[in-house]
């Protein structure tokens, strides 16, 4: 295919990896390498010559010609290979490799650029896909109750503690220094758990190992111990919770329980009636985008413990989950996997059904959604714009739309238990 100054063809390609070769004519590679010339002219002081008129000849006696061939050879790749992709209709998923065939300033210069890309699928009959599952199970009492005592710890109040030993679950007041806070104590956290068993007015050495091999040492003072009181589960509990009386209280935590079972199980019901399609596709993806997004999730996952608030290290909760490392980023790239090929099947099945969703309905629906969570529409669209979310958000609508039209079709039946 030639375009303009430029001739582009696909050389390879199989269901996940694309090579393109790229050809600028030898005007276009002069021009480039000038450009490349006049723009270190325009920058560099040379004493006897004005900007933007320091001959050639001298900036090749500085810098080295090869240098002006190599930043011209950069600018060319970055330019034109975007707009091969463009003409040939290719988005890579992976930053392209490339590699430089030939160049010469009076000759074209061939470059070829290797990258990866999402397959094609076809799509099964996915109307009418029979799917048993579990019957339903009842929200119980130890569910209503459990649920009840999460209510009794969201109006906890604190109290000053009998006695002057530390347990395990107390609201503990410590000095580092000059600085004072509070922390509770807990036998999890590599730092409040050496706090346990000590009392009042002793003084704590305490050494944190860090990720990177450092270590931390500091000393903490107890000052006054709180202990957590729990209200009791009765009316004016009920009344505080925004509710008339005990039975009340319990009556919509059940409505809510029984709400939140339902929205489960349609949940794996409509996820059940995806994967029972990707039984039936083959659905490959590029192993270096799995490989770069599962690497992503587990260097998050390792931030996030290395923060000192984290009450367990990435060490410990590698011991916890009885996985190395190595394991763990097996997992990632399992869930990664099974992630991508639901998304590529569902937009797939959007294309076909001509669900979309444009920026009007996706105000109203984020003003729906956000009214329903009680929480004010303009600051919950902004704060997913401004999050980089909104188009996320979009994605995940569209996607909703398809699992509903999947479940509205779906042959389900139920498994006693």
């Amino acid at each position: 295919m030639t375009e303009n100054n430029l001739r582009f063809a696909i050389k390879e390609r199989s269901a996940t990896e694309v090579t393109v070769e790229v050809t600028v004519d030898a005007q276009a590679v002069q021009d480039g390498i000038l450009g490349v010339y006049r723009r270190y002219g325009r920058e560099v002081q040379v004493p006897g010559f004005r900007k933007g008129h320091v001959p050639r000849t001298l900036l090749d006696s500085r810098f080295g010609k090869a240098m002006f061939a190599e930043e011209a050879q950069s600018d060319l790749e970055e330019k034109h290979l975007s707009e091969a992709l463009t003409a040939l209709s290719l988005r890579p998923v992976t930053p392209p490799q490339t590699k430089r065939v030939s160049f010469a300033e009076a000759e074209p210069f061939v470059f070829e650029a290797t990258f990866s890309v999402l397959p094609d699928l076809e799509l099964p009959e996915y109307r009418g896909i029979e799917l048993s599952i579990p019957e339903a199970k009842p929200v119980t009492e130890e569910d209503v109750q459990a649920a009840l005592e999460e209510i009794r710890r969201q109006y906890a109040t604190l109290a000053p503690k009998e006695g002057d030993a530390v347990s395990a679950g107390d609201i503990v007041r410590v000095k580092e220094g000059k600085e004072e806070w509070d922390a509770r104590a807990e036998a999890e956290n590599a730092v409040t758990a050496r706090l346990v068993g000590r009392k009042v007015g002793e003084t704590v050495k305490v050494e944190l190992d860090l990720p990177e091999g450092k270590t931390i040492t500091t000393e903490l003072t107890i000052l006054g111990l709180k202990e957590v009181v729990l209200p009791e589960l009765g009316d004016d509990l009920a009344k505080a919770a925004g509710h008339a009386d005990r039975g009340s209280l319990e009556t919509e935590v059940r409505k809510s329980l029984e709400k939140a079972h339902a929205k489960r199980r349609e949940r794996v019901i409509k996820l059940g009636l995806v994967d029972r399609l990707l039984e039936r596709v083959e659905i490959p993806l590029p192993t270096a985008l799995v490989n770069q997004i599962a690497g992503e999730e587990l260097e998050r996952l390792k931030k996030n413990l290395s923060d000192p608030g984290s009450s367990v290290s990435f060490e410990d909760y590698l011991k916890r989950q009885e996985k190395t490392e190595d394991e763990m980023r097996s997992g990632y790239r399992e869930l990664v996997t099974r992630r991508i090929r639901r998304e590529l099947l569902l937009q797939k099945i959007a294309e076909k059904e001509g669900i979309a969703i444009d920026d009007e309905e996706l105000e109203r629906i984020a003003t729906e959604e956000a009214t329903e969570e009680g929480e004010d529409p303009l600051r919950f669209a902004a704060r997913l714009k401004a999050e980089e979310r909104w188009e996320d958000y979009r994605m995940e609508q569209a996607n909703a739309r398809v699992l509903g039209l999947l479940r509205d079709a779906a042959k389900i039946t139920e498994e006693r238990t």
